[in-house]
């Protein structure tokens, strides 16, 4: 792209945003009201361009992701060129979701029209009876991409048959780890290690280069660290509850292996430090500083570094998830998605499912217009630099016609990613495994325990910590 279109891209996303704040300033967050127009028919039929609606929508990127802020905010631009009676008020979050104040949003009727929630949220969420039934507005004309995308990403939608969300972002768990940290400990930045046995070994010889380095951190607090800790079990074939969620199934020789790998690293080849990070923030700082080697995450743990931290994109590799013999038999996937507001109108519905469909579920279009967002990125290592190339979100099912268009569109554009990084990971693929279906983040809050109890506390008692996690989590399980 010329500088001359750079430049008319940049006078776009900086007209939408002062666009957005004036939207901003007449209409609070949870704002459900239409203006000037009928609510609308729930008739299948796409939003007509002349309606003129009002919508709140939650998770837009803050102030201290500009890049991204001025990729959502063209993306508005854009999206009122068709729509140009739709106004759009969204509400900018650095973390999207707290559990806490989530769970108080419902109870307060307080959500955005188009509210931002994680795939292990849709019980609550539909047992609140805040979401709205949206079946009747999802068809191939409002949402092309609908038929093409995974199952797993279908399932975490709908509920019953009914559809209530459409999805942001679906990705499964690898072993992201310092390719620079790894030559200096005379370890090869393109063969990460695949089983835990090798991840502690390589742990601790990062951990031997001093000067405050950590060769693996993990989770222990605010539900990361039972997330992380169901992470692990998957990988090793285990599981945190039986299939129909009705109990715990973690206390086992799995879950046994899960807290001793993590004790032996902390305590007898410290390849894990003192200080264990008690919440997804908290990890980011040491990576980003070059004091951690190794963490289990997504590929969005690299674009977080590289887009908010403003870290250097090349210094990041991504390996599949360990496992016991190899890679592992199964890796926890996730995602996020978006309900509708119950007590909106149908316009509602429809502008937010034309919004979310254009940003969020369109190759070449929104989150992947990969040209748009290469022009608008600034330069790696700065916080206005958007990722291009790491692979996620993966919505859609392999071969399909969206799929193979977002590889055309990637391929078209050109990636500013070090897509090489990640050969470990894409030529390893290991299966998704679903969150558990029950109350997860509940189940997270109890194992939380367990995990920092290993990492903190040289004398903790496995057997007995994985127990008293099983009668919590049953007892949990059984009032749900």
């Amino acid at each position: 792209m010329s500088a001359r279109q750079k430049r008319k891209v940049a006078a776009v996303a900086f007209a939408a945003a002062v666009a957005l704040s004036a939207a901003a300033c007449s209409s609070g967050s949870g704002s459900n009201s239409s203006s000037n127009s009928s609510d609308g028919v729930a008739d299948g039929k796409p939003l007509d361009p002349s309606a003129t609606v009002t919508i709140s929508v939650d998770c837009a990127p803050a102030s201290d992701q500009p890049g991204l802020q001025a990729q959502y905010n063209d993306d508005l631009a854009t999206f009122r060129v068709k729509y140009p009676h739709v106004t759009i008020n969204p509400l900018p979050k650095t973390k999207c979701e707290d559990p806490a104040p989530f769970t108080a949003m419902l109870k307060g009727h307080t959500e955005t029209n188009a509210f931002y929630a994680y795939f292990t949220d849709q019980n609550q969420v539909l047992n609140s009876g805040e979401a709205a039934d949206v079946t009747q507005y999802i068809n191939a004309q409002t949402v092309p991409g609908f038929a093409d995308m995974l199952p797993t990403v279908k399932s975490e939608i709908s509920n019953g048959g009914k559809v209530y969300a459409l999805p942001r972002m679906y990705y499964t768990t690898g072993l992201v780890y310092n390719r620079d940290l790894f030559t200096k400990a005379g370890l090869n930045p393109d063969q990460p290690p695949t089983t835990w046995a090798d991840v502690a070994t390589d742990a601790a010889k990062i951990s031997a280069l001093g000067g405050g380095v950590t060769g693996y951190e993990d989770y222990s607090g605010n539900n990361t660290g039972g997330w992380h800790f169901g992470d692990e079990i998957d990988s090793l074939g285990g599981a945190l509850t039986t299939a129909d969620g009705k109990k715990a199934a973690f206390n086992d020789a799995h879950g046994q292996q899960v807290l001793q790998t993590l004790y032996d690293m902390r305590w007898k080849t410290n390849g894990i430090g003192p200080t264990p990070v008690t919440q997804w923030a908290d990890a980011f700082p040491p990576l980003a500083s070059d004091k951690v080697g190794m963490m289990i995450g997504a590929p969005d743990v690299i674009s977080h570094l590289t887009n908010s931290l403003g870290d250097k994109p090349d210094k990041w590799g991504l390996g599949p998830m360990p496992g016991g013999s190899g890679p592992a038999t199964g890796t926890q996937d996730g995602g996020d998605l978006f309900y509708f507001k119950k007590s909106d109108t149908p316009n509602q519905i429809k502008a937010a499912v034309a919004w979310l469909n254009y940003e969020y579920l369109t190759p070449g279009q929104g989150q992947f217009n990969y040209a748009r967002n290469v022009a608008l990125s600034g330069d790696p290592g700065t916080n206005k630099f958007i990722a291009v190339g790491l692979p996620e979100p993966e919505l859609w099912a392999p071969n399909t016609p969206m799929s193979q268009a977002d590889a055309a569109a990637l391929k078209s554009s050109g990636a500013n990613m070090p897509v090489a990084n990640y050969a470990a990971y894409l030529n390893n693929p290991v299966p998704g495994v679903p969150e558990p279906p029950v109350a997860a983040q509940q189940i997270y809050a109890v194992l939380d325990n367990a995990m920092s109890a290993v990492m903190t506390n040289k004398s903790a008692d496995i057997s007995s910590l994985l127990s008293d996690a099983e009668g919590k989590v049953n007892s949990l399980l059984a009032n749900q």
